[in-house]
């Protein structure tokens, strides 16, 4: 502005001198005016478009590197951070009484809250009259006698399989493996022994002597022994028989027989029957919006053949055909 002011100054002084004289002269005169005067204030605008951007500069000399710092705590966050979210919680435990301990790969024992998540490499342990379980995928369950202690080898669920290895190390368990959890392979270890199902339900005991027992109360459970981590034989065992493993005679071959019906194997059918009913109710509750459809899916069953098939299925007894819509597997399964 003070150079504009000084230039407009001259201008003036110019024509009153010359006011008389040539009118070329004058114009000439005008026009350097006017040159200079452009370039004057082309200047004074670089100056302060210079001026700007080096304010503007300053800050970004800090953001770009705080910018740059929050990325990389970002990634190393998410590089060193479980891949674990409230949705992909598979397991949790359920304390029924007494006193419950967990631990992680490579951590300590220690006391286990009722509720609490548990993920795969999670080992746990029961103490004297002491009752828990482990509820997967919503709607399987592995109970657990008291003394009695478990490692969740293996939790896997994605878009190709489900599966579930678990350790069993002492005690007893009770595995109830329903159809709508999803799981394709599911598997108690022991030393010894392998007992592998899809839909059903059956106890694992380590005896007093020593041997282990299968116990199946639903559908069929396949036994296979081990000597060294080398299979050995592979049994069937369907429901209500029974198949005892001495590893001091791993070259026998184990025999099936009738099931011992102790208070541990009927106190578990109970629960099973009420786990079958809640069940039932929640896939109630699915289809209930799209009944028609369903009926139409199966060709129009009665009430009391749907409730059939519902049972059946959760049981293990059959399987959703490979060409059901993805609509109707999706009320049927918890994947």
């Amino acid at each position: 502005m003070i150079i504009f002011s000084f230039s407009k100054a001259f201008y003036i002084k110019i024509q009153f001198q010359d006011e008389m004289g040539n009118e070329a002269e004058n114009k000439s005169k005008n026009n350097k005016v006017d040159s200079k005067s452009k370039k004057s204030t082309k200047k004074t605008e670089e100056l302060q478009t210079k001026q700007k951007n080096s304010s503007l500069g300053k800050p970004l000399r800090y953001i770009v590197p705080l910018i740059i710092l929050v990325l990389i705590i970002v990634v190393l966050w998410v590089a060193f951070t479980p891949d674990v979210s409230a949705d992909e919680v598979k397991a949790q435990l359920i304390i029924d009484t007494g006193n419950v301990q967990v631990k992680s790969k490579g951590g300590i024992w220690t006391t286990a809250e009722n509720g609490m998540d548990l993920y795969e490499s999670d080992s746990i342990k029961t103490g004297d009259d002491t009752s828990a379980s482990i509820i997967l995928f919503k709607s399987s369950i592995i109970r657990l006698d008291n003394n009695t202690e478990v490692t969740i080898e293996k939790l896997i669920q994605d878009s190709k399989e489900t599966s579930v290895e678990i350790e069993q190390n002492s005690g007893r368990t009770w595995n109830t493996v329903s159809k709508i959890s999803g799981i394709d392979n599911y598997e108690v270890q022991t030393p010894s022994t392998v007992a592998s199902v899809r839909g059903t339900s059956f106890g694992v005991y380590y005896l007093a002597d020593g041997n282990i027992s299968v116990a199946v109360a639903n559908g069929t459970v396949n036994v296979t022994t081990y000597i060294d981590g080398q299979p050995q034989f592979s049994i069937e065992v369907e429901e209500y028989l029974s198949l005892t493993v001495d590893p001091k005679k791993p070259d026998k071959k184990p025999k099936t027989e009738p099931v011992e019906e102790d208070e541990w194997f009927e106190e578990n059918q109970e629960k099973d029957d009420d786990l079958l009913g809640d069940l039932k109710e929640e896939i109630y509750k699915r289809i209930g919006p799209f009944l028609v459809e369903v009926r139409d899916l199966f060709n129009g069953p009665t009430d009391e053949e749907l409730e059939a098939l519902i049972e059946g299925y959760i049981l293990g007894y059959w399987t959703l055909p490979e060409d059901t819509p993805e609509w109707a597997r999706k009320l049927f399964e918890f994947k």
